[in-house]
């Protein structure tokens, strides 16, 4: 086998073309599923190679995943009789079912240089370097920084150093092992193990699927929700009802988690190169501008008693961490209102860390209980700031000491009351497949900016600093997020005069109860710049609010360069959550060729952000077994030319980070 190693483009293509061949002669030559009597095994292997490019003529490699997928169905129960031998007279049937999954993504062997491109006009710059990464250079060049010295120029600044690579390119694991077993005098059936449940009626974007947390570092949103789900270790019965009177396929469901807790959203920030267009925001050396009226400059030293953005305050016990779901499925037959094949569920899910709608992507918050300053902070009027005039700070803040401020604080991921239905319909009148879903959230956590929410910044001594908070608070509110769909096969003659196009669209909405006006979005961002000082804030002087830089010269962080962040609250720097996001998808399949040949076009559009995700995919059935796939996504800011904090993450987050991609797979 080829080796991969050092970052020319040579070694990416011939890394590439080794894994396409890996694939195909390394593959079995069966062209089906490999039975041996009751044990089925299957599965599948695929390289697949993206680039982003930020920018027409701006290209850059970074991904080359290969994944191998084995599949193990074991019938071991059947009739009565397990392994055809021994009688079971409780047990029906049973099946054990397993899952492995091995990755291996050679762009962390490659190690390609330079900084990821399309984050936003400064690309990796965005932050300054993160702790454990190449620091860049600083320079006092007066034509490269007009009246600000020094500051940063062009480096390696976001780079996961060699040592960490391996942990990010390789993954080993048996992502689902359960077992199936139904009772013999019962109608009662059991799925025991690591699993997915599945619940709801929409696609590419989540409702009621809210059991399995999504690993969005894989990839962000971008796969199937079968590879981004987190399995967990979870029981399920079904009480299998039968029919009743007009309603049919009725059943509860009853689903428990014994304290497998896992986020409801696993997110990484920067340097990954899948992860949100931002740092960690309770990174160590930070600078933060804490008030607009007292415009002193503070760094965060965070104690976050042992919880993270994957940790909460709790052990992942029955006690503290169990969760349930409960649904009830019918499909009703009733001809005098016309009724006939609805089909409809009602669910209930009681559990931690978990989100709907807009709201999803962080289901939990972050509550800053305390923020204490050294007694030697300098106070407000050193800088002889007209107290009239708020923004006449001094006209630099360069030199200026920075003061610790220690922050005491925990990640909470509270336990919500989810209600929910669901339903669809076939209209045979225009032949259309309506779908509907909704679900009401009881106490969602929220980032505040509300001084109500946010406690106020202290000395050690206990003297309260006026008009000084931290820059967010913690607050839950209850939310209503629903969907309305179709799906409707139409022909269209002048693209395909063989074959009919599916088109489906869905339409989503989530709605905030109660005041909304300072709550943040689901970042924990300071602006609409994704969490740095926005170029138009009145605030900062002008100087320091074009570079928004500045440099440590000593302590810890000595060498170190962070863009000033401004955590006060005020138009143009906060985040605002709005009280009602909008989501629209639209997307369209076919068939060619025989088959062969099938194409995929959908956009996502965000009304309320201005955003647009542009997505196609042409899959070509080279055999049964062996599929290419070309992909394209693109993702449009609608003219802002900069990053977007949108919930959805359907254009904003990504903007600037159009992705094409080649993807060769061979299933057996």
């Amino acid at each position: 086998m080829a080796r991969c190693g050092r970052e020319t483009r040579r070694t990416v293509l011939r890394c590439a073309l080794s894994a396409l061949i890996l694939v195909v002669v390394a593959a079995p030559r069966a062209g089906a599923t490999l039975k041996y009597g009751p044990i089925e095994l299957s599965g599948s292997v695929d390289s697949q190679t993206l680039v982003r490019t930020s920018q027409i003529d701006e290209w850059q490699f970074i991904q080359n995943r290969n994944t191998a997928l084995v599949r193990l169905d074991y019938d071991w129960l059947q009739n009565g009789k397990l392994v055809e031998r021994f009688d079971t007279p409780f047990l029906k049937r049973s099946k054990l079912y397993l899952l492995y999954r091995g990755v291996y993504d050679s762009f962390w062997g490659i190690a390609p240089g330079g900084a990821q491109k399309g984050i936003t006009q400064y690309d990796d710059l965005v932050g300054g370097p993160i702790i454990g990464n190449q620091i860049g250079k600083t320079t006092t060049n007066p034509d490269i920084c007009t009246g600000f010295s020094p500051c940063p120029v062009p480096g390696i600044y976001s780079r996961i150093q060699s040592e960490g690579r391996n942990a990010q390119a390789y993954e080993n694991t048996l992502r689902e092992a359960y077992i199936d077993f139904a009772l013999a005098d019962a109608p009662l059936s059991f799925r025991l193990g690591r699993q997915q449940v599945i619940w709801g009626e929409s696609d590419q974007f989540r409702l009621m699927d809210i059991i399995n947390p999504l690993d969005t570092t894989w990839h962000l949103q971008q796969e199937d929700w079968d590879k981004l789900r987190i399995p967990l270790w979870l029981g399920k019965m079904i009480w299998d009802i039968g029919d009743v009177g007009p309603f049919s396929n009725t059943f509860t469901e009853l689903v428990f988690n014994p304290g497998d807790f896992q986020p409801g959203n696993k997110v990484q920030f920067l340097p990954a190169p899948w992860a949100v267009p931002v740092p960690n925001p309770v990174r160590a050396g930070q600078i933060q501008l804490a008030s607009p009226n007292q415009p002193f400059l503070l760094t965060p030293q965070f104690n976050l008693e042992g919880t993270s953005f994957r940790q909460g305050n709790f052990t992942r016990s029955i006690a503290e961490a169990g969760e349930v779901g409960l649904r009830f499925h019918a499909v009703s037959d009733i001809p005098l209102i016309n009724l006939q094949g609805f089909e409809y569920t009602f669910n209930y899910y009681y559990g931690r860390g978990r989100g709907i709608g807009a709201v999803a992507g962080a289901p939990f918050g972050l509550n800053i209980k305390k923020a204490v300053v050294p007694d030697s902070f300098i106070p407000a009027n050193a800088f002889k700031q007209d107290p009239a005039n708020p923004t006449s700070a001094p006209a630099l803040f360069a030199g200026r000491p920075v003061f610790p401020a220690n922050v005491d604080a925990e990640f909470e991921f509270p336990y919500t009351n989810i209600f929910g239905t669901t339903a669809n319909y076939f209209e045979a009148y225009t032949n259309t497949v309506l779908r509907m879903e909704m679900a009401y959230q009881i106490d969602a956590p929220f980032q505040s900016a509300a001084f109500s929410d946010r406690a106020p910044i202290t000395r050690e001594n206990g003297q309260v600093l006026p008009g000084s908070f931290a820059p967010l608070g913690y607050t839950t509110r209850d939310v209503w997020a629903g969907m309305l769909g179709f799906d409707r096969p139409t022909w269209i003659k002048w693209l395909n005069p063989r074959t009919t196009w599916f088109l489906t669209g869905q339409f989503f909405w989530s709605y905030v109860n109660g005041g909304h006006s300072m709550l943040r979005g689901s970042i924990l961002s300071a602006g609409e710049e994704p969490y740095f000082s926005p170029t138009q804030n009145a605030t900062l002087p002008e100087n320091l609010r074009r570079t928004g830089v500045g440099e440590w010269t000593n302590g810890p962080y000595a060498g170190q360069v962070e863009r000033t962040q401004d955590s006060t609250y005020g138009p143009g720097t906060a985040d605002n959550f709005r009280q009602w996001e909008i989501l629209t998808t639209i997307a369209a399949t076919s068939f060619y060729l025989g088959g062969t040949l099938v194409p995929f076009v959908a956009i996502a559009i965000d009304p309320v952000n201005r955003n647009l995700l542009s997505q196609m995919k042409v899959d070509y059935f080279l055999t049964n077994n062996l599929i290419t796939q070309f992909r394209l996504n693109l993702y449009s800011d609608l003219g802002s030319q900069q990053a977007s904090l949108d919930p959805w993450g359907a254009g904003g987050l990504n903007a600037r980070r159009d992705e094409i991609g080649l993807k060769i797979t061979y299933q057996f």
